[in-house]
């Protein structure tokens, strides 16, 4: 799925026409529908010609608009599947005749050994370079996702500068925007059942010239179109309540990533907040 449709129009993004830019930028916003239009109703709904949705399949290397409409119908159905694998999980009777408790455990296991599978050491050296890269981070997620931002901000705040958390609606989010520029960094959090706001947020950032790295749970999530790296971490769910562990534990590999390669600044920042943290106990 590395070849997928969002994949392909950030590969070729700068050599798209305007018309083209224009057609794509639809298919990312409205995916959801325009993956069961025609060829007419997607010219007509993105203010393009027909021609141009053929040439952008064309120029994207599908053999013609029915596999790219494919590629987009494929990104909808694995959201579908997401949605039915938690609608589906265990219920209240069911769990009755578990060990509820060894049942999470099992369960966190094989999320965290398809962790292994899916980020490698490298995939973390490299968003370690990103973040050493920037003179900013925001850290963004929502929802269920709120906790992971909350936690990713706070302990990478304590080793570096200008790290802000967004973890909830804020109007205050669009005075960050004004500071962000091509050293910024934005983190942003996304899985089922991806948030909208999340793309639309990540779009933002990419237009401030800011690096997006998502972390989802599939290749085919909405977040990929807008993000210029992405850390994949596939979940298994039991419940409703979304699994964090193998999530938390990559969080925690890219914290101590950065750790080791700036010791110094560490020690004198991990300092400081211990200072604070004993003013504040008089407060």
């Amino acid at each position: 799925m590395n070849n997928s449709l969002f994949e392909r129009i950030k590969e070729k993004g700068e050599e798209l026409s305007p018309k083209q830019v224009q057609l794509a930028n639809y298919l990312i916003n409205n995916y959801k529908t325009a993956a069961f239009q025609t060829i007419a109703q997607m010219a007509k709904e993105s203010n393009v010609s027909e021609a141009t949705v053929v040439r952008l399949a064309m120029f994207l290397d599908y053999s013609g608009f029915p596999e790219m409409l494919e590629d987009l119908q494929a990104v909808v159905q694995h959201e579908l599947q997401a949605f039915e694998t938690i609608r589906h999980t265990y219920k209240g009777d069911q769990l009755k005749q578990l060990n509820i408790l060894e049942t999470v455990v099992n369960n966190d296991q094989r999320n965290i050994n398809r962790l292994f599978e899916s980020v490698t050491m490298r995939d973390i050296e490299k968003t370690v370079d990103t973040i050493c890269n920037s003179d900013r981070v925001f850290v963004v997620g929502s929802y269920s996702s709120g906790y992971l931002a909350q936690y990713f901000g706070y302990n990478l705040a304590k080793v570096k500068k200008n790290v802000t958390t967004l973890s909830r609606d804020s109007t205050d989010a669009f005075n960050f925007f004004l500071s962000c520029d091509s050293k910024t960094t934005a983190f942003i959090f996304s899985f089922p059942r991806y948030p909208r706001k999340m793309q639309l947020l990540g779009e933002a950032f990419r237009k401030k010239k800011a690096t997006v790295v998502g972390i989802t749970d599939s290749i085919l999530s909405p977040l990929k179109a807008v993000s210029n790296q992405l850390l994949v971490i596939p979940q298994q769910y039991t419940s409703f309540t979304d699994p964090g562990c193998s999530i938390m534990l990559l969080l925690q590999a890219i914290i101590m990533e950065y750790i080791s390669r700036n010791p110094d600044e560490t020690e004198s920042s991990l300092q400081q907040f211990d200072e604070y943290v004993d003013c504040i106990k008089f407060l």
